[in-house]
This record gives C-alpha cells, sequence and structure tokens, in this order.
C-alpha cells in the first residue's frame, strides 16, 4: 500500500490540486450561481479527464474505470446543485 502510494504520488497531488483549486473557486464566486455553476462543471471534467489519463498512462484503462469516473463525477454535480438550489433547508 505504502509503495503505491509513494508510486503514484505526483498523481495524487495533482488530483488533490484540481479538487482543491475547484473548492476555492467555488467558495470564491458564491454570490454568483452562474458562474459556480460553470465552475464545479469544469472542476468535474478535470477529474474525469485526470482519471482516464491517469489509468491510460498505467495500462489500466478498461470501460468499467471509465464507466466510474463519469458516475462519480455525475453523483458529485447532483449533490452540489442539490445544495446550491437550498434542498437542504
Amino acid at each position: 500500500m505504502y509503495q503505491k502510494l509513494q508510486k503514484h504520488f505526483g498523481y495524487y497531488l495533482s488530483l488533490m490540486a484540481i479538487l482543491g483549486l475547484g473548492l476555492a473557486l467555488i467558495l470564491l464566486t458564491s454570490p454568483n450561481i452562474k458562474l459556480q455553476s460553470l465552475v464545479i462543471l469544469l472542476t468535474i471534467f478535470f477529474y474525469v479527464l485526470w482519471g482516464v489519463l491517469h489509468h491510460l498512462i498505467n495500462h489500466e484503462l478498461s470501460a468499467r474505470i471509465m464507466i466510474e469516473y463519469v458516475l462519480i463525477g455525475a453523483l458529485g454535480l447532483s449533490i452540489l446543485f442539490f445544495m446550491m438550489t437550498g434542498g437542504l433547508i
């Protein structure tokens, strides 16, 4: 486990940077819902792109893995839009 983490540390660091930057931009654009929606869509797009490229480089890419990243992105999108529209109140 530790060796795998050490081997892929750069990938995980870049993923954290993508998600952290997306979160920071969402918080900075909070009064503007349209801009916030664009930031969310771009963050999810880059998350899916990152996952596909990571698995493509490591020769592990399959249709199942691509579907998994797209579904996780769709789940994140639905949760965030639900929260933005006041669905938790």
